[in-house]
């Protein structure tokens, strides 16, 4: 019976020994991950520096985001855009403004991935033009959260219901939604049975670039198509070409000349092209090995789960139960709900 017990304990302690080892293992691989991951990215960073500073001519595209942002600060820029988004004359575009990057209350990561311009139209409408290339879960309800909280952030208490400006969210996107129907969509707030308008405070503008394509010639003639057709380009050449159409297009291709002059904002451009394409990369991977990923995390996690437990009964000086309970699963569920594990 003694020398069961003691072969029991030495079994125990040898399963403990083992799963120390190779948690150091674990570690010790993690570490050296890192440090290759980093060296890297080390790497990456200065054969950008080299190319920033280089006169090689980069291949700028509006999907970027510091591309974007920098060419529709434009006034000139922003102004024809606006004007074929929302179908105003340009001459009845006065004034524009641009207020904080972030609505109060943002996080900075919420914002990460998705480019923005906002903007205060004519001092009595305020705008919101976000783009998004890749596929983005539930980006209707998001962008009427956003649309929401831009239509009340300066609403003061006592304030005068009438007080309350136009707010128009404007989705530029690279996937299409559910109610995708044509190039360009109009969504307002409207009564079911007759039609007529509820309110014109609240409206959504959504440009479906996935649908360039498939546009048909009724689109292939709007204002609409030409500025989708020009933030898709991916080849400086037709940039250069569409900005021959109209001042605001020349405005936006002066400002890609801009970026492309300037070893500092090449520089900018080629970060945000770096993490665009490592996001890219990760959304992919994610998606071909979800289920496979979520086997090694469920795997990992009840490795980690276990091991706390052998250094919990370990250290109660509860050796013999580590065997018992590798042997009964039910046993093995009560520890972890004695432990809270």
């Amino acid at each position: 019976m003694i020398s069961e017990q003691g072969g029991t304990e030495k079994e125990s302690k040898g399963d403990y020994l083992r799963m120390e080892k190779k948690r150091v293992e674990v570690r010790e691989m993690e570490e050296r991950e890192v440090w290759q991951s980093d060296k890297w990215n080390q790497e990456r960073l200065k054969r950008l520096r080299e190319i920033a500073e280089s006169d090689t001519r980069l291949n700028i595209r509006l999907t970027n985001d510091f591309a974007f942002k920098k060419a529709f600060r434009n006034k000139k820029a922003l102004a024809g855009l606006l004007s074929a988004l929302l179908d105003i004359p340009l001459d009845k575009i006065k004034a524009l403004e641009f207020p904080d990057t972030y609505l109060h209350g943002d996080y900075a990561e919420d914002r990460e991935g998705i480019l923005d311009v906002k903007v205060h139209l004519n001092n009595d409408t305020r705008i919101n033009v976000e783009m998004q290339v890749n596929v983005y879960p539930f980006w209707e309800e998001r962008s009427l959260f956003y649309l929401s909280k831009m239509f009340t952030e300066n609403f003061k208490k006592g304030e005068n219901y009438s007080a309350l400006e136009t707010c128009i969210h404007i989705s530029i996107l690279g996937f299409s939604l559910t109610e995708t129907d044509g190039l360009y969509s109009v969504i307002e707030l409207r009564n079911r049975k007759n039609g007529r308008l509820y309110s014109d405070k609240l409206s959504l503008r959504v440009v479906y670039l996935s649908q360039l394509e498939h546009a048909s010639e009724v689109e292939r003639q709007t204002d609409v198509y030409q500025w989708a057709k020009m933030i898709s380009a991916k080849d400086w050449e037709v940039l250069k070409t569409m900005s021959e159409q109209n001042e605001a297009m020349r405005e936006v291709y002066e400002e890609i000349e801009k970026i492309n002059a300037d070893s500092g904002l090449r520089w900018q451009y080629l970060k945000e092209e770096m993490k665009a394409s490592d996001e890219a990369t990760l959304r992919q991977w994610c998606f071909q090995n979800g289920e496979k990923n979520g086997e090694q995390k469920g795997e990992q996690k009840g490795t980690e789960r276990y091991s706390q437990l052998i250094l919990k009964l370990a250290g109660d000086g509860r050796q013999d139960e580590i065997v018992k309970a590798a042997a009964n699963p039910e046993y093995l569920e009560t520890l972890y709900a004695e432990y809270q594990i």
